[in-house]
């Protein structure tokens, strides 16, 4: 589902991880407005919300669809990696701030989330937020060429629904490349959970099931040198779901080269 709600925005929902990003990414083909950012030419929206009813992460969609070396990229900088590294086509920042591997470690923050919840279920307060104020202090020192993180604050709820206990989370993002990476990082933040989520089962002595995902990104985009890539891949998707109406889901190439 994809909707512009009047003075507020546009929305995505997607009964999957994989649906959600698709439409996240049919939604800036459709809408997104061409801006340089930085010197990159890109089609953007501004604060989107975004919502998937599980974080299951065996999802045939991203498996198909996604581009599997960016997503297995962005498992190295959570799960395997000390440094950042920019996988981007186009590369924005240099290599080795901390990744967010080193993040977690450092903030301790799987231990942090998993305490509180189990001590306070219904806690608000279990929180990961990603950047440092030495961030801040290297991205004053080099505007150009240094590396804030994208994912800002990731919150874990537990919740029961039906008779049975979710692990529910909201994601924050201050931007978002939504179809190099999207696919990437709501399988990492999922990963991430599952993590959480198994710890707390243990603690708890009940069954958590993968809950849902909500977020609200400040602006997602498409990169114009990403944009040919993003439209195929979306077309191809809407094709196999519904292959009589994928033209009218999709920016013909004649509007796209309007966009170029």
């Amino acid at each position: 589902m994809i909707e512009r709600i009047k003075n507020v925005g546009y929305a995505v929902y997607g009964e999957t991880l994989g649906e959600m990003w698709l439409q996240m990414v049919e939604t800036i083909l459709k809408n997104g407005n061409f801006e340089l950012d930085e010197n990159r030419g890109r089609f953007a929206v501004k604060n989107l919300r975004f919502a998937s009813a599980t974080t299951n992460v065996d999802d045939a969609l991203i498996e198909k669809y996604g581009d599997q070396e960016k997503i297995n990229a962005m498992k190295r900088v959570v799960f395997e990696s000390d440094t950042m590294v920019d996988f981007d086509i186009t590369p924005s920042f240099r290599n080795g701030a901390k990744s967010y591997k080193k993040r977690l470690e450092e903030g301790k923050m799987i231990d942090f989330v998993v305490n509180r919840l189990a001590k306070i279920p219904e806690s608000k307060k279990a929180v990961m937020v990603f950047p440092t104020y030495e961030d801040y202090e290297a991205v004053t020192n080099s505007p150009w060429n240094d590396y804030l993180p994208c994912i800002i604050a990731l919150q874990f709820r537990v919740a029961k629904r039906q008779g049975k206990t979710y692990l529910d989370l909201t994601l924050f993002m201050r931007s978002w490349d939504g179809f190099q990476k999207g696919a990437g990082d709501v399988i990492v933040v999922s990963m991430v959970a599952n993590i959480v989520r198994q710890q707390l089962e243990e603690k708890l002595g009940v069954a958590i099931a993968p809950g849902r995902l909500d977020g609200l990104v400040t602006d997602v985009h498409i990169y114009e040198n990403t944009y040919e890539k993003a439209q195929q891949t979306v077309f191809d998707y809407l094709h196999e779901q519904a292959p009589d109406v994928a033209q009218t889901h999709t920016l013909t190439q004649e509007e796209s080269s309007q966009h170029s």
